[in-house]
């Protein structure tokens, strides 16, 4: 008859470990992507943001080169504009020059408008908001761009002041 011999099993922790590793790496990596699909989405809507405030930035840029290119031509076709009326620019295709049309004008999703303002000054010379004796040779110019994005609405709002410098 044969003997058996006993075989005694040792037990090795380091045999699940492999594993355990495994899962770790796969739950560390799952999480790094979630983490960068965010951070992906966020660039995107900066991105976005940046472009739409450059749009704006360069409509109501043109609209207060508009103005001046009108100033240029004549100092009295921009002082009898009414004072503090919403316009726009337009081209005068036969001409080759700007012109203010009344109203508002949406562009792609922007809402632009451009007012004239009659300028005070104090003893002083110096503008102010009130009071003061009224400047007939300089006028401001407020160019505004709106749009709605992701709920919200935004402006960008432009100041010049342009005076006559052609008497």
């Amino acid at each position: 008859m044969k003997k058996f011999t006993e075989i005694k099993i040792k037990p090795r922790p380091e045999l699940g470990i492999g594993l355990i590793e495994i899962l770790v790496v796969v739950s560390i990596i799952g999480l790094s992507l979630v983490s960068l699909t965010g951070l992906g989405n966020f660039a995107l809507k900066i991105q976005t943001r940046l472009k739409q405030n450059a749009v704006a930035a360069n409509l109501a840029s043109e609209a207060l080169e508009a103005a001046r290119s009108i100033r240029d031509g004549g100092w009295s076709d921009l002082a009898n504009m009414t004072v503090d009326a919403p316009f726009h620019p337009a081209k005068n295709p036969s001409l080759y020059q700007w012109t203010m049309a009344s109203g508002e004008e949406t562009i792609g999703g922007f809402t632009r408008r451009l007012t004239i303002s009659n300028v005070f000054r104090d003893s002083g010379f110096n503008i102010v908001e009130s009071g003061g004796t009224q400047d007939a040779g300089t006028k401001k110019i407020t160019a505004a761009v709106s749009w709605s994005y992701n709920g919200q609405n935004l402006q960008i709002i432009l100041v010049d002041y342009l005076t006559n410098w052609k008497p």
